[in-house]
């Protein structure tokens, strides 16, 4: 199919790169005027809490310490030590989202090619280009000190250089490219490794279809997981020297308990239980009215533009085992030991042993007692504000003080992206075990985000979307493919009554 007539098409690589880069940099620009919280002065970034467990490591390296850190993988402290090497710390970090921004911009114009490798579509690559450009859910990243952008282009290189080896599999090198992307993508995000299964499993499909041999499988498997074993395998190196003990990835998924508020991880699997918000920095977080918080009580300098209407948890969490009057007790108990600096070390020790028990006794009263909530509610709760966008920054709540714009672009996030996604999702899944297998890499790789974040880790805070966003812009590119292939179809069979002269 050819390209519409007013587009340059898609081989004008430069062309669409450099658009994509002047958009891209036109809302950073704004972005970083907008910005309120930053670690390290002249920094021009938006920090949140993460940004120093990234730096720290590399400042511990650089003064001979060792690379300190239990809780973070290499590969982002190490972009930022490629510039800290040559630069101050905020030069180095201004560097390293200026560099998110053009690997942001080039991962535009790759995922429109992607969209036309799968689909066989010219008119896919503007489909995809043009939803991925303009929205807001990742480009928000961009700005931030954090590992989503990075990962989320990650997720694009990964794909591209997957179906460059699937066009012509007698190569290797695209195959060795799409297994170093997909090892960057876990040593950014560890939960990612599990990622290292999808291809395997579509060339494991062929292999018991017949249509591929054990030695094809095997040869694949090998080129495709060799950057990954090579570059883990000197992380455990490391990690051995460091511990004494063979960890493959992280010796800790969480930040020591001393770094949360007080009961934090007790309160935390409560939430749990019912699909609850646990990330008390965000508003609207069931946690904020148990730890005894306000409505629009946030630290500086903190600000959120969406109104607050905290509340105890719904009539339908509660058991046997504790009413409303159990949780107005702790979140009395919790009150006082966040704002009772009279309290002694021994006052502050009981009170805290006592929230951990209630704690505890509720929580696995939900799970025994109410396993509809546990089980089944809790996670489609969890499913709807991962996909909605509720916890995190991507639409603007921090930054625009006016309701109307966050409006329109959770509009545009729902009519382009996710409600033609889904429904994508679904056409992807049927025509990859009918047609083109090649078509099942988003399905699954979509699938797998749901698994991990909704249902095994509980932990659905939005940016953990970010790398499977353009997962999500290509299944809803081809529903709106479908569409116009339908509407092309019913006309082709439209026949006109003749004249009856």
């Amino acid at each position: 199919m050819t390209s519409p007539r007013l587009l340059r098409p898609a081989g004008s690589w430069l062309y669409w790169t450099v658009i994509a880069l002047v958009v891209k940099g036109l809302f950073f620009g704004w972005f970083l005027t907008r910005t309120y919280y930053h670690d390290i002065d002249g920094f021009w970034g938006q920090s949140n809490g993460d940004m120093m467990t990234y730096i720290q490591p590399v400042e511990s390296l650089l003064a001979h310490h060792g690379f300190q850190t239990d809780v973070r993988m290499p590969a982002y402290p190490g972009v930022y030590l490629a510039f800290r090497l040559f630069f101050k710390p905020a030069v180095a970090c201004n560097l390293v989202i200026l560099l998110q921004l053009i690997v942001s911009a080039i991962s535009v114009y790759v995922l429109g090619l992607c969209a036309r490798h799968l689909f066989q579509n010219e008119r896919a690559f503007y489909w995809a280009y043009s939803i991925y450009l303009f929205s807001t859910f990742v480009s928000v990243f961009d700005g931030y000190f954090l590992t989503e952008s990075l990962a989320a282009s990650a997720s694009v290189f990964f794909l591209y250089s997957w179906l460059r080896f699937e066009s012509n599999p007698t190569r290797w090198l695209p195959a060795m490219a799409a297994g170093t992307w997909m090892a960057w993508s876990i040593f950014l995000k560890p939960a990612h490794a599990p990622l290292l299964a999808v291809p395997i499993a579509i060339w494991g499909l062929r292999w018991l279809q017949k249509r591929l041999t054990v030695k094809s499988l095997i040869r694949y498997s090998f080129l495709f997981l060799l950057p990954f074993v090579l570059a883990d395998g000197a992380w455990m190196v490391r990690n051995y020297r460091s511990y004494r003990q063979v960890i493959p990835l992280l010796k800790s998924p969480w930040y020591p308990e001393g770094f949360w508020p007080a009961n934090y991880f007790d309160l935390m699997a409560f939430c749990q239980s019912y699909g609850e918000d646990f990330s008390y920095w965000f508003p609207n977080a069931g946690i904020r009215w148990i730890q005894g918080w306000g409505n629009g009580n946030f630290l500086p300098p903190v600000r959120w533009y969406v109104k607050e209407d905290l509340g105890p948890p719904p009539n339908y969490v509660y058991t046997s085992k504790f009413t409303l009057d159990s949780i107005t007790s702790v979140r009395n108990l919790c009150y006082r030991l966040g704002n009772g600096p009279v309290l002694d070390s021994v006052q502050r020790s009981a009170i805290s042993a006592q929230i951990k028990e209630k704690m505890n006794r509720y929580t696995r009263s939900v799970r025994e007692d109410n396993p509809l909530v546990y089980y089944v509610w809790a996670p489609l709760r969890y499913t709807g504000t991962f996909l909605h966008g509720t916890w995190g920054y991507t639409f603007l709540d921090d930054m625009v003080r006016s309701q109307w714009p966050r409006f329109l672009l959770r509009l545009y996030h729902y009519a382009f992206i996710l409600i033609p996604g889904l429904i994508g999702l679904i056409l992807l899944t049927r025509r990859g075990l009918r047609r083109d297998d090649r078509l099942l890499v988003i399905p699954l790789s979509f699938a797998y985000c749901l698994v991990v974040y909704v249902l095994v880790l509980r932990h659905p805070e939005t940016r953990y979307l970010a790398p499977f966003y353009p997962f999500l812009v290509l299944s809803a590119v081809t529903t709106f493919l479908s569409i116009v292939r339908s509407r092309q179809s019913q006309n082709r069979t439209v026949t006109w009554p003749t004249s009856p002269l």
